[in-house]
């Protein structure tokens, strides 16, 4: 019993030298302006500040409805996929439907950036460029790793590479 218990807590204390060592050894990100800062950092008027923060308000009300939209779609497409006997043309419509609700999503977030876009002048735009990198080049391994949360057991997201094989 006694080896078993010192096993355990020299297990319990490698591993606790692991962590603390990892901890240390991760860069420090860039800090990111909030949203207060990024509006005072590119100069924005009041009206064009009540005018984004309304945009992003109405974008996120939209995405939330776009999302909830779309995991209903995909889950009914599961129960038609699943059913005793499948029917290929009810498939074949959820499917299409999951398309479209796919594709009504993006169109939202693109016309959203364009009317943000059309709130500000030109040089703002450059400011904005480089002040708030977008997609997935600016959220590093989160993009990743949130991916894999919705993927267990898959490689990564579909538009990266494989992990390469590991040396014999």
């Amino acid at each position: 019993m006694r080896i078993t218990v010192s096993t355990v807590l020299g297990a319990l204390a490698a591993a606790g030298l692991v962590v603390a060592a990892t901890a240390q050894e991760r860069p420090q990100r860039e800090a990111r302006p909030g949203r207060a800062g990024l509006e005072a950092e590119l100069g924005l008027s009041a009206d064009q500040a009540a005018q984004m923060r309304n945009l992003r308000a109405e974008g996120r009300k939209q995405a939330i409805r776009h999302r909830a939209d779309l995991a209903i779609a995909r889950l009914e497409l599961e129960e038609l996929m699943v059913a005793p006997t499948v029917d290929e043309r009810a498939v074949a419509a959820k499917v299409k439907a999951v398309s479209d609700l796919q594709a009504a999503a993006l169109k939202a977030r693109v016309d959203e950036r364009l009317a943000m876009r059309r709130l500000l002048s030109p040089e703002q735009q450059e400011k904005l460029k480089r002040l708030a990198p977008r997609g997935r080049r600016g959220q590093g391994a989160r993009a990743g790793r949130a991916w894999r949360n919705r993927h267990p057991g898959a490689e990564g997201p579909p538009d990266t590479p494989p992990a390469p094989e590991p040396e014999r």
